[in-house]
């Protein structure tokens, strides 16, 4: 019944960090990155966590290049230790080599300057901002207000496929994905790529699955999920553009009220 001549804007998250996999951190940075791509009409597509390991992190990376993407988003690893390898690994993955960012450096010397005033910034922390002012070569800034390290911007696939790197610490991520610069990087969705309606249901999950997935086998540009909310209420919620959603909608909505009847009728 649909059909799409402009295809939709594919965005993945790329996640870096032993912790998040341990579970001893949760990963609330993708959490609000979904719900701010979603305000923009474009729909998270893909969620990857992996080790702080160059060789994941670099293959990942590649997958979503390879498979078209149109926004990477990678989080963690960008501070000065031994474990925050993840702007190298992105730049071997793009095989672009690594290259000193004077004006990286001098922003993270007047945030330490002004974090510590009448202090003198020893040695180890000037070799740290240097380390951290080493980024991919012709990767753009992004202002981190919240903390030292820079966000980062660049491109692979000839342009089409944007590539953020962004601090893991949240406020440090939020604050940077809610700047104009980073929401200015972002292609506009298409025509409400991420319309949503909910239809709740009282009744058993069990009882409408069938029709569900007849209606989702007859419109290829939506979603269809079904939540239980307790013994007999579900939500169903309805993803997609827009004109399709509200074609889905009302018929699930009948069905809705054709079941609801005959289970008052049973009850």
């Amino acid at each position: 019944m649909g059909g799409r001549t402009t295809p939709k804007i594919k965005a993945g998250a790329l996640v870096v960090g032993n912790e998040i996999l341990l579970g001893l951190t949760r990963d609330t940075n993708t959490v609000f990155l979904a719900e701010s791509l979603l305000k923009r009409g474009i729909k998270l597509s893909r969620w990857v966590i992996v080790q702080d390991d160059m060789a994941q992190i670099g293959r990942e990376l590649k997958n979503y290049i390879q498979e078209g993407y149109d926004i990477v988003v990678v989080s963690g690893g960008m501070g000065p230790t031994h474990d925050d390898i993840t702007v190298e690994a992105i730049a071997k993955a793009l095989s672009v080599p690594m290259s000193f960012h004077e004006e990286c450096y001098r922003r993270m010397l007047i945030k330490w300057k002004s974090w510590n005033p009448n202090k003198e910034l020893p040695e180890s922390g000037k070799k740290g901002l240097q380390n951290m002012a080493h980024v991919p070569q012709d990767f753009d800034l992004i202002n981190n207000e919240q903390g030292m390290v820079e966000g980062l911007v660049g491109t692979a696939r000839s342009g089409q496929t944007l590539i953020f790197i962004l601090p893991g610490v949240p406020r440090e991520y939020k604050g940077i994905v809610s700047t104009g610069k980073f929401q200015d990087y972002l292609p506009p969705g298409h025509d409400n790529d991420v319309f949503i309606r909910e239809v709740k249901f009282r009744g058993k999950e069990s009882q409408i699955a069938l029709f569900l997935s007849e209606v989702q086998n007859s419109f290829q540009d939506i979603d269809i999920g079904s939540y239980p909310q307790g013994p007999m209420s579900v939500i169903l919620r309805v993803t997609g553009s827009s004109d399709e959603v509200e074609k889905a909608v009302p018929m699930i909505a009948e069905e809705v009220k054709r079941l609801e009847i005959e289970n008052q009728r049973e009850g």
